[in-house]
């Protein structure tokens, strides 16, 4: 994604006929290229997504909307319980196990077992519980006792998730994308697969079936994704002669305020989620008009505007390891180097994104099978979206800081506000007050995200790089693109029309952005010349 991302460090613990190394102080790095496993995840989840969003199309017209919206309860509920039951596992495997690579002499394997252990000692006694009470959560979070047998079920597979994300992080650190992805691929084929062949032979089911084929080929998917990578471990696992940093109780000591952050966001989470029906309810709306909207906005609105987000999704699993392993070596400068390089371009990146749904999100409600309601949630959350994208690398580059506390709390203060505002304005405003949500959480949070990034990283907000040559390329261009609409007006739902303008608005916005860099590149040139005392810095350098 972007470019001279590279760490190289020397270690002897590493085996010497598998890395590139060399030491700068007492700093230890390994060599990774950035950008060559960005495009490689980014590729993968694209398609991935691609696939996603016409298995939710593909649903919502074989079952209908209000089964979709049951199915997303239930799976907000399996996302908290698995969350609790794994401690963050991913998350935690892959930040300290690259922390542990940046140390010289190091031995990561070690903290993959403390992963393991704290994984399980949460998730055993997690799957218990929920068995037990499967019937009184079931009412309380599913607002239905026949969902019980599928919350029994998913229980069971609890302990093993856990297992497979502490895996999937330790891939991640040691730099073997290739391994998650192919698991991630698979473990989607199986799912989805499973799933359309289920509701194939039942399209008559209700959501309490519905609910239990969709943990059926979770459970596929996860045993045999589980299975390989443990395979995978042991075919590929690499000998580390040194010492440990730390031991088990001080993993717990950093893990554990990891584990309740996460806890914490899917809890609220959650709680977010099963208020949207109530609350809909009391607007006004009946039961099954509730979950039919909720269904409409979980299973379309929501990944229509996340799709574009593939490549910084990709790209924030592989920054947390990066800007770990960097933070712990005391590489301030590349810390910086990260993080504006990565907020500029997800800025580029998210105003195209959001001009095109702002445009066009009629045109995709329709052709996803949302109808009209989808069609105007899509164009009102089309301005939010910029602000969506930024938490995502946002959060990498925080937690890689080792900014967790921070990260929590805010987690915290924007839910309590999504929350709140839920709760008075959907009732006032129906299906439009989850549009009001939605605005004030994440301006909130995301501005609190941005200062926390730039704050540490000790860098400043530099409005016009940053922010005003994207307003101005995506401004620019779309006006420019749309003259030939103003000349034929039926271009502009037309599909050769729509290919058209994007095609002209997209050639257009490269274009403005390569006139800026070439006025940035002869104005560097022209400082080197007349001022020779300025030997060394290069203007046109972002940093």
């Amino acid at each position: 994604m972007f470019s001279d991302c590279r760490i190289v460090t020397e270690s002897a613990s590493f085996p010497k006929n598998k890395h590139t190394l060399y030491r700068k102080g007492d700093a230890f790095m390994r060599k990774r290229s950035v950008l060559k496993d960005t495009i490689q995840m980014t590729a993968i989840q694209f398609v991935l997504e691609c696939m996603a969003l016409l298995l939710n199309a593909w649903m919502t017209r074989r079952v209908g909307s209000a089964s979709v919206g049951a199915i997303s309860l239930a799976g907000s509920f399996f996302n908290l319980a698995a969350m609790i039951a794994g401690g963050n596992a991913m998350l935690c495997a892959s930040r300290f196990v690259s922390e542990e690579l940046g140390r010289p002499h190091g031995n990561p394997i070690r903290i993959l077992r403390y992963s393991i252990t704290f994984c399980l000692c949460l998730s055993i006694p997690t799957a218990v519980s929920v068995w037990i009470f499967a019937e009184p959560l079931s009412i309380r979070f599913l607002q239905s006792n026949g969902m019980a047998q599928a919350v029994r079920m998913m229980a069971v597979l609890l302990p093993i998730g856990g297992c497979s994300a502490c895996l999937k992080g330790y891939f991640n650190a040691v730099c073997r994308v290739t391994i998650t992805a192919f698991c991630d691929i698979l473990e989607f084929l199986l799912r989805s697969l499973i799933l359309m062949l289920l509701l194939w032979n039942h399209a008559d089911a209700s959501a309490p079936e519905v609910c239990r084929f969709l943990v059926c080929s979770m459970a596929a998917g996860t045993c045999t994704t589980a299975i390989l990578m443990i395979c995978l471990f042991f075919r590929h696992r690499e000998s580390y002669r040194g010492k440990c940093s730390f031991g088990f109780f001080s993993y717990l000591r950093l893990a554990i305020p990891v584990a309740l952050g996460g806890c914490l966001t899917s809890a609220l989470s959650t709680a977010n989620d099963a208020l949207i029906p109530m609350t809909l309810r009391q607007f006004g709306d009946s039961n099954h008009k509730a979950l039919q909207q909720f269904g409409t906005f979980e299973g379309i609105v929501i990944p229509v505007l996340f799709f574009p987000s593939t490549i910084l999704c990709a790209l924030s699993g592989i920054l947390i390891p990066e800007i770990a392993r960097a933070n712990t070596a005391g590489n301030h400068r590349r810390v910086q180097q990260l993080t504006e390089r990565v907020i500029q371009l997800t800025l580029i990146f998210s105003i195209l994104i959001s001009a095109i749904l702002l445009k066009y999100g009629n045109v995709i409600g329709r052709l996803m099978d949302g109808g009209d309601l989808s069609g105007k949630m899509i164009r009102l959350l089309a301005p939010v979206v910029p602000f969506i994208y930024l938490e995502i690398v946002l959060e990498a580059l925080i937690k890689g800081m080792g900014k967790q506390g921070f990260s929590s709390l805010n987690y915290l203060a924007e839910y309590v506000i999504r929350i709140c505002v839920v709760l008075i304005c959907i009732p006032l405003l129906g299906f439009h007050g989850i549009v009001v949500s939605y605005y004030t959480s994440n301006v909130f949070g995301n501005c609190n995200r941005l200062r926390m990034a730039l704050k540490t990283a000790n860098l400043r907000f530099r409005f016009w790089h940053l922010l005003g040559k994207p307003l101005f390329a995506v401004l620019f261009s779309f006006s420019a693109a749309s003259l030939p609409e103003a000349f034929h007006p039926q271009l502009r739902e037309n599909p050769a029309g729509i290919a058209l303008f994007l095609t002209l608005a997209l050639l257009l916005y490269v274009l403005v952005f390569a006139v800026f860099s070439m006025g940035k590149t002869d104005s560097a040139g022209l400082l080197r010349h007349n001022i020779p005392q300025l030997k060394g810095y290069d203007p046109s350098q972002s940093l």
